[in-house]
């Protein structure tokens, strides 16, 4: 009897090891524990002026701000010229529950955020079956409407006197970890929103809206559900800012400067990334520091230059011009230009 020699077992694939996160890349991970490592590390190693420190702790509001209207205005495609109204709303309930009821700061700024998102919902379920410049028309409606109604609602804002919050002792250093904790916050919802079927469906509208439909995505669903998820992250950035100035009056709060604000900042870095918002309202806070220095009279005006000339010129913002620089010194494959281009997908890689 013959005996076959034992065939050695066989060697069990290796399985890719993915990221921590689904839907976070390696490199966008990196970057994020990077970044708020070093906020983090920054009070205590360069010892800031308090003025840089509160303009370091705007910044982490803008950016939070500028990312939720990105995933309406970038992944939708909507241009909204009305997030003040959001902002208003969060802001000012935030301030009444605060004057009402001895609550914690983050539990105001929760409640401001749902209702913000709710009154989001209130208007945009019929605007949203408009397309384009449409819908940002009536957009810049809505904002002015909401800054008018809100103005006159003196029982609830203080009218054109505004609310006055508590000032607590030490309120403004406690601000500094807050903001960096819900950037962090953003940004990862800003990813887990682009990897997840939700974002996916956005894009898929955004691309064509009839043959998103037709595959079985329900546009109103969607849209509906990102204008609630933008409202509610935008009110709780103006319950930030109303708690950081600790007064806030309807003038500000719903102004059309707010939404042109918000606008910019997407504009500037890119709209439909991640890495786009967030540049952009670095690049703005500096810009808008230093035109109020030097010209308070005009930087709004300069505001809607600025816009205009990236619109023409550069409509991917820094973004695109990192891609461009990328493409022509071999560091970026043309693929990715070209998915970050209008009328594309917007799967930008981040």
């Amino acid at each position: 009897m013959t005996v076959s020699p034992r065939e050695p077992a066989a060697a069990k694939p290796r399985v890719p090891r993915g990221p921590v996160l689904p839907w976070v890349s390696r490199q966008a991970l990196v970057g994020l524990v990077v970044v708020v490592a070093l906020a983090a590390a920054w009070p205590a190693l360069l010892h800031p002026s308090a003025y840089q420190k509160n303009l370091v702790t705007l910044t982490f509001l803008y950016i939070c701000t500028a990312l939720a209207w990105n995933w309406l205005g970038g992944y939708l495609g909507q241009v909204s010229f009305g997030h003040s109204a959001m902002f208003g709303v969060g802001g000012f309930v935030s301030a009444r529950i605060l004057l009402s009821v001895h609550v914690p700061f983050a539990w105001a700024w929760i409640g401001g955020g749902i209702v913000a998102g709710l009154y989001a919902l209130l208007w945009g379920h019929p605007t949203l079956r408009l397309r384009g410049p449409y819908f940002s028309i009536a957009t810049i409606g809505v904002g002015e409407a909401s800054r008018l109604v809100f103005t006159y609602w003196e029982w609830f804002t203080g009218g054109s006197s505004g609310l006055s919050l508590p000032i607590e002792s030490g309120l403004k250093a406690r601000l500094y970890w807050w903001g960096l904790g819900l950037l962090a916050i953003m940004v990862c919802a800003s990813y887990a929103l682009r990897k997840s079927s939700l974002g996916l469906g956005l894009l898929a509208i955004k691309s064509d809206v009839e043959a998103a439909a037709d595959v079985g995505i329900s546009p109103t669903f969607y849209q509906d559900l990102v204008l609630f998820l933008s409202g509610l992250a935008v009110g709780v950035t103006g319950a930030f800012y109303a708690s950081y100035f600790s007064y806030i009056e309807p003038g500000d709060m719903f102004g059309f400067v707010q939404s042109i604000s918000f606008v910019l900042m997407s504009v500037i870095g890119g709209v439909g990334t991640i890495v786009g918002p967030v540049l952009g309202a670095i690049v703005f806070v500096v810009l808008r520091e230093s035109l109020i220095a030097s010209y308070p009279q005009l930087y709004l005006g300069l505001y809607g230059i600025l816009l205009v000339v990236i619109i023409l010129f550069e409509p991917l913002g820094l973004m695109g011009l990192f891609f461009r620089i990328g493409k022509l010194t071999g560091l970026v494959r043309p693929q990715v230009v070209a998915k970050a281009a209008p009328g594309g997908t917007g799967a930008v890689r981040e």
